[in-house]
Order: C-alpha cells, then sequence, then structure tokens
C-alpha cells in the first residue's frame, strides 16, 4: 500500500504523507515513494512544482518514525548502504528542475521541519508547531542541519537545535523558516496562488536559476559572482529569454513554450 498519495492538480504534482495514525512519520518506504515522486515531477511535462504534504490536519510529518518495532526509519544506520535516505531525499529535491513547495498543514517535527527548510518555499497554517525535539531523545538534528543553516541564521538553529522547544507558525515567519502563516482555511488557496505564479514565469529561467541559486549558495561570495557571468550569457540565448525580450518590446504577454519533463 502506497505510502505517499501523489496528484496531479493544475501545474503542480501534490506529494501527501498518506499516514496520519503514525503523525505522518518519515521511514524508509514513505521516503522512498517522496523521492520517486519528486523525480516523476521533473519529467512530467506541464508540472511547475512539486508540493509536499501530510494527511490530515494535526501534523505535517513528525519526523522520523521511532516506534521500536519500525521496519526502517531514518535513524537506522545500515552499513551496506552508501546513503541514509533522508540525504537521498534533499539530493533529489535538490537536482529536481521545479520549484518545491512545503504545504505546512500540521506541526512540522524534526525531520519534518528538515523537510519544511529543504524546501524552495514554505506555507503553513498559523496554529503549527515547528521545531527540533532530538536533543531531548539524547540526538542531535544532524542529518537537517544543512537544510537548516542554509535557510535560518546560525543562532536560530543552534536555539532550536540546544532547546528542542518548538516555536510557533507566526515565529517561523519571522526566522525564515517559513514564507507565511495564513488561517487553516486559506492554506490550500495560498499554495494554489503561488504554483500559479510559478506557473506563470518562464520555465527555463526557473530551471537554470534554481540551480544557479542552489549553487551559488554554496560557493564563496567571489567564486558566485564569476558562476554568475558565466551562466547569464547562456540563459539569455535560451528560447524562453528570447521570447521574453521579444514580448516586452512588443507590449504583450510572453508565450512560453510549455515546459519539458527534460529533468535538466
Amino acid at each position: 500500500m502506497a505510502e505517499v498519495r501523489v496528484d496531479e492538480r493544475g501545474a503542480a504534482l501534490w506529494l501527501t504523507i498518506d499516514r496520519e495514525d503514525r503523525r505522518n512519520a518519515l521511514d524508509d518506504a514513505v521516503l522512498a515513494e517522496l523521492i520517486a515522486g519528486v523525480e516523476e515531477a521533473g519529467r512530467r511535462e506541464g508540472i511547475r512544482a512539486v508540493v509536499i504534504t501530510g494527511a490530515g490536519t494535526k501534523v505535517f510529518c513528525a519526523g522520523g518514525n521511532l516506534k521500536s518495532d519500525a521496519e526502517g526509519d531514518p535513524f537506522r544506520g545500515d552499513p551496506n548502504r552508501l546513503d541514509n535516505p533522508v540525504a537521498a531525499l534533499f539530493r533529489a529535491m535538490e537536482a529536481s528542475p521545479v520549484a518545491t513547495i512545503a504545504r505546512v498543514n500540521g506541526h512540522a517535527l524534526g525531520g519534518g521541519f528538515g523537510l519544511v527548510c529543504a524546501c524552495d518555499f514554505a506555507i503553513a497554517a498559523d496554529h503549527v508547531r515547528l521545531g527540533t525535539p532530538e536533543v531531548t531523545l539524547g540526538l542531535f538534528p544532524l542529518m537537517i542541519l544543512p537544510a537548516m543553516l542554509r535557510t535560518l541564521s546560525r543562532r536560530d538553529v543552534m536555539r532550536l537545535s540546544a532547546t528542542g522547544k518548538p516555536v510557533s507558525a507566526a515565529e517561523g515567519v519571522a526566522i525564515g523558516a517559513v514564507n507565511e502563516a495564513v488561517p487553516a482555511a486559506d492554506l490550500d488557496a495560498r499554495v494554489e496562488a503561488l504554483v500559479t505564479t510559478l506557473a506563470g514565469g518562464a520555465p527555463t529561467a526557473m530551471r537554470f536559476g534554481r540551480r544557479a541559486l542552489n549553487t551559488i549558495a554554496a560557493m564563496p561570495y567571489l567564486d558566485g559572482v564569476e558562476y554568475a557571468q558565466r551562466v547569464l550569457p547562456l540563459l539569455a540565448r535560451t528560447d524562453d529569454a528570447v521570447e521574453g525580450f521579444r514580448a516586452f518590446n512588443e507590449r504583450r504577454p510572453p508565450r512560453w513554450a510549455p515546459p519539458a519533463g527534460s529533468g535538466s
């Protein structure tokens, strides 16, 4: 039985962790299905975003499955496996040619909070709590530290990690963990509005730009400047850029070619 529901809604592929009875916790099966969904979105023509959410209204994702009888979870090391499945998911999200959006319908804790931080955008219901309680279990949120550090300040990462205390959705906005917090009744409308906005932009520019942003973020400042000046001329010669300039000069809306699900 599938642990992640996959639904195409307009220009977005929605991936819903369907384990409400287990607080939408992550295990090997869930992570494998999330990876497959993210990769499928990159191949599917017309898809411009991946929306990741959880079933129900209480919990977006409570992180790793902590049940003692869990059949594989992100905390268990397998010496025969090269990658932790959380790392594999983050790599797939990083490589995706389309934007990733966290629809934070409920509490996002531990690995669930890391998943929020790993997405390009996050919109949360205003009742949710966000945090990393691992320290209260004798652990530290190591697997999600890279995503947290790229999204939050070091001081906020340390505060959340060292205290284990969650923050409200409003404070999540203040520290940059989510883009906005809205009433639960408005959550879907805000997510769909974002997808519509993304779908209106040039698909090639998004593919180039998303990869460039992720690459430059990991570079020293002057290396990033050098990289940017090399990529810009390539982007300016794409079909979308030609059409964008033509539409601007002709004072009409651009007519983008249908985005190909090339995964590039």
